[in-house]
């Protein structure tokens, strides 16, 4: 039906471990964001050339360079830069656009042009009074990302701006470029009180270029969201997998777990993935 992928440093830091598990749970695809506690745009070539060996050795693909570019501060404002995924804090804009060429040299190591990219940590201003700012912003790495051959797909997350699917679809469609697509997220979407299916999926398939699926409820008491293993939430992942279905979404679907029982990383990931099997046999 769909190729599926998990993320390896959801699992362990420790990446023959984590590959060993992607293969056990019989997956052919897998994503990584840092590996020996040290984010991929970070790597030294020699360690980059060594994490593709082990990911070809196994047989297996990367669907998409899951990088942290723009997930920091906008010309200085927003929260404070903080470490994200083992990467470094780096807000001068200049150090971000360049993480766009390393990636996109880290996505021809893996055989793929998908590269990740977010819209900045929210601030306290009005996102309209941000949007020609961002729009300046993303004309810049959508040039780099045409000399480079890659498409950014530019995930929509609840801690930066342009959270909402609809503001991400409606941004995406301004900058008008063939290489910035939507990295369509449905947890995410939840934690921003987006309905992601049907909703946010409506907003969401005509710049669609890569999928992560996530699971969420609203904590009873508190009204906080929380996460939870796949097809335990409210999130309507049957739904939305039948739609991707019916409009002939031909790309992976990555699981980016967040959901860590008793603080465990790799159980989570384990039972989030028996919950996607049995969504599947609903399917």
């Amino acid at each position: 039906m769909f190729d599926f992928a998990i993320f390896a440093d959801d699992i362990s830091q420790d990446l023959a471990y984590a590959l060993g598990v992607v293969q056990e749970l019989g997956l052919a695809w897998v994503e990584i964001r840092s590996a020996w506690d040290k984010n991929l745009v970070f790597q030294e070539d020699e360690d980059l050339q060594r994490v593709t060996s082990m990911i070809r050795d196994r047989g297996l693909r990367v669907p998409c360079v899951a990088a942290p570019i723009f997930k920091s501060r906008l010309h200085g404002r927003g929260q404070s830069s903080r470490q994200l995924f083992h990467a470094e804090e780096r807000d001068d804009l200049a150090d971000q656009l360049a993480l766009i060429r390393q990636a996109a040299h880290i996505a021809r190591l893996f055989e793929t042009n998908r590269v990740r990219c977010f819209a900045f940590w929210k601030t306290d201003e009005d996102v309209q009074s941000l949007w020609p700012e961002l729009l300046a912003t993303f004309q810049l790495a959508v040039e780099i990302a045409e000399e480079e051959g890659i498409v950014l797909v530019m995930e929509n997350d609840f801690e930066c701006n342009l959270d909402s699917v609809a503001e991400a679809a409606r941004f995406i469609k301004q900058v008008n470029s063939p290489h910035l697509r939507l990295l369509w997220d449905t947890g995410n979407a939840f934690f921003v009180g987006e309905r992601p299916y049907p909703d946010g999926y409506k907003q969401a398939k005509d710049v669609l270029g890569h999928v992560h699926i996530k699971d969420a409820v609203r904590h009873p008491r508190t009204g906080e969201p929380q996460w939870v293993e796949l097809g335990a939430g409210a999130v309507d992942v049957c739904g939305q997998l039948r739609a991707l279905q019916a409009d002939g979404y031909a790309g992976v679907i990555s699981i980016e777990n967040h959901f860590w029982p008793g603080g465990d990383h790799e159980a989570g990931v384990r039972r989030s993935f028996a919950g996607l099997q049995r969504l599947l046999k609903e399917l």
